[in-house]
């Protein structure tokens, strides 16, 4: 082999090995500008989730604190309500204890008007055989009436009627009473006469002190007075005539004159 050609097959060769190494000197000198970008990427998508990350923990946290400060606002809220209904609450009690307070001096007081109301009850049902008979008719008296004495057939505590009801019962029954005592009243009454005969008669009575009665024809005169058990009436002929004229003076406007009777028999 010539020297020529031997040159030339250590070049070929030369040419080979240099093909064939290219790739891997190449790839051996790409490989760290490609970890570098690799790492760059990476580096930038590492920061932007951080960026993200911390955009959304402020929003969280903005939002977490809006939240806390409502939530320490409705504490407070809550703390004043719990505050004004002790304060309620507390006066509530008071105010129950004062009603309770001013239910038992009601109690206590309307027992003692109870008490004091069934000892007038007893003194004005040992007055009613006074009133005279036709008041004791009259309807407001005879209710009346009729009421004590069926109070009065029970215990106090077992009273039918309350204590109002029972102070207005007697209350009327005075002021009609009073009533009476302060005027001239004339009624129609039947009254027997000895012989047993029954007559119409007009009845003249001065308040509940004394009566005056006498038939039509000023043949037969009575002189009513009230006693405990009742009123009674005394045959007093006598006076027949001077009652005839009482009773047109009482009942007309004539013959206004004085006419003198006996106020007892």
């Amino acid at each position: 082999m010539t020297q020529m050609t031997r040159g030339i097959q250590i070049s070929a060769t030369i040419s080979l090995l240099f093909t064939l190494a290219q790739p891997v000197l190449s790839q051996e000198v790409a490989s760290p500008l490609e970890t570098t970008r690799e790492n760059l990427r990476l580096w930038l998508e590492t920061k932007q989730k951080e960026q993200l990350e911390i955009n959304d923990w402020k929003n969280d946290k903005e939002v977490l604190t809006l939240y806390k400060e409502g939530l320490l606002k409705e504490i407070d809220t809550y703390k004043q309500q719990i505050a004004d209904a002790k304060v309620l609450a507390s006066a509530a009690d008071q105010e129950s204890t004062n009603k309770i307070t001013a239910r038992d001096q009601f109690i206590a007081a309307e027992k003692l008007l109870s008490e004091e109301l069934r000892k007038q009850e007893e003194q004005l049902a040992a007055l009613i055989p006074l009133l005279p008979p036709p008041l004791l008719k009259a309807a407001k008296i005879s209710v009346g009436v009729e009421s004590l004495k069926k109070n009065l057939q029970l215990p106090l505590d077992a009273q039918v009627d309350d204590v109002a009801k029972r102070l207005a019962n007697v209350t009327e029954l005075m002021a009609e009473a009073e009533k009476f005592q302060q005027g001239v009243n004339v009624h129609p009454e039947l009254h027997k006469k000895s012989d047993g005969n029954e007559y119409n008669m007009q009845v003249v009575y001065f308040g509940m002190a004394i009566a005056y009665a006498v038939n039509e024809d000023s043949t037969f005169a009575l002189v009513g007075t009230p006693t405990p058990t009742g009123w009674t009436f005394k045959e007093s002929n006598d006076l027949a005539p001077a009652i005839q004229k009482l009773i047109v003076t009482a009942t007309t406007e004539k013959d206004v004159s004085f006419t003198p009777l006996p106020i007892s028999q």
